[in-house]
């Protein structure tokens, strides 16, 4: 299987998780993902993008993510829905311009 195994007591968490909750919850993973130590989870629920951030072994939920600072849920929520309706083209385009100004922000 090469390096598709993960060995928790030597390989670190990933940095975030990425659940999408159309036919089940995820929220009952939650404490496992915890008692992994991933420091954020983004939930899409059928209607928006929601991050939670890890605070004393338990999930908060955050107005922006960790992984990618200056990115908040009404964003990602946006973009989700805007990857339906646009060209693959146009939307990696609007996501890339997006990006470079708030890297120009920073």
């Amino acid at each position: 299987m090469g390096g598709a195994d993960i060995k928790l007591p030597v390989d670190p968490p990933p940095d975030l998780i990425i659940e999408v909750d159309i036919t089940r919850e995820s929220l009952n993973r939650f404490p496992i993902f915890a008692a992994v130590g991933i420091p954020e989870i983004w939930r899409f629920d059928g209607a928006r993008v929601i991050f939670y951030r890890l605070e004393s072994n338990s999930y908060v939920e955050a107005s922006h993510s960790l992984a990618l600072t200056s990115l908040d849920s009404d964003t990602a929520t946006d973009f989700l829905a805007q990857s339906q309706t646009l060209k693959s083209t146009s939307w990696l385009r609007k996501v890339r311009d997006w990006a470079r100004l708030q890297t120009q922000r920073s």
